[in-house]
């Protein structure tokens, strides 16, 4: 790997530069995307029923509205590959292209959960001062996760840095401790109550059902379906 200026490397490979921010229009996009998608598929069937320009079974796309906007949420910036860079830099793969964190100034640490048909899925949920986003559990070519990475980072900040992470991603790295000093290197972020960790997906599940069925009368109302 060699070093162009600080913030800026190219992959051990040398097939590609990364640079630090690399991935914020992305993050950008797709959160716009996030946003966007529920009240768009809300108001667009509407008004093209009532213009009678498609047929009414457009509107049962408000049941899965907000399940869209959760899967664009987490693999929007899922990342695979991912390698350490000179610099602080941590690069990798996403299905909205390149995104590289830098590990010395990164916001907020939070972790993503999600049951599998054989395992729980874990992984860092990484945004930094650019504004990128990358969720991780492992580098490339190994079994190895990014937490002594992470952790490694996190320690590293100087007093008040304010670095807001989870109670789960607090766990995981085994930081609690360190959180909770007041030195303000690290912030409390969100906490789940441990009794209620495992009924997440189900209480999750339950609001996707309900926001989703009050948009569909709403949207059958508002079409004027007879």
């Amino acid at each position: 790997m060699t070093i162009n200026t600080r913030g800026t490397a190219a992959d051990s490979a040398g097939h590609a530069e990364v640079t630090a921010g690399q991935g914020r229009t992305a993050r950008r996009v797709a959160d716009l995307v996030v946003l966007l998608t529920p009240p768009l598929l809300f108001v667009v069937p509407v008004l093209l029923i009532r213009a009678r320009l498609i047929d009414d079974g457009f509107i049962f796309l408000n049941l899965v509205s907000l399940l869209i906007s959760v899967l664009v949420a987490a693999y929007a910036h899922m990342g695979w590959h991912a390698r350490p860079h000179d610099g602080d830099l941590l690069s990798a793969r996403t299905l909205t292209g390149r995104h590289t964190v830098d590990l010395s100034r990164l916001t907020k640490v939070g972790r993503l959960e999600a049951p599998g048909e054989t395992r729980v899925d874990d992984r860092l949920i990484l945004t930094d001062a650019h504004g990128v986003r990358i969720v991780l559990d492992k580098l490339a070519g190994s079994d190895e996760s990014v937490d002594a990475l992470v952790r490694k980072a996190l320690l590293s900040r100087p007093p008040g840095a304010g670095v807001v992470v989870s109670d789960r991603a607090a766990e995981r790295l085994d930081l609690r401790t360190e959180v909770r000093r007041p030195h303000g290197r690290l912030k409390a972020g969100r906490t789940i109550p441990e009794g209620l960790t495992a009924w997440v997906p189900l209480l999750s599940l339950l609001v996707f059902a309900g926001v989703g069925f009050g948009l569909l009368v709403a949207a059958f109302l508002l079409s004027d379906l007879r």
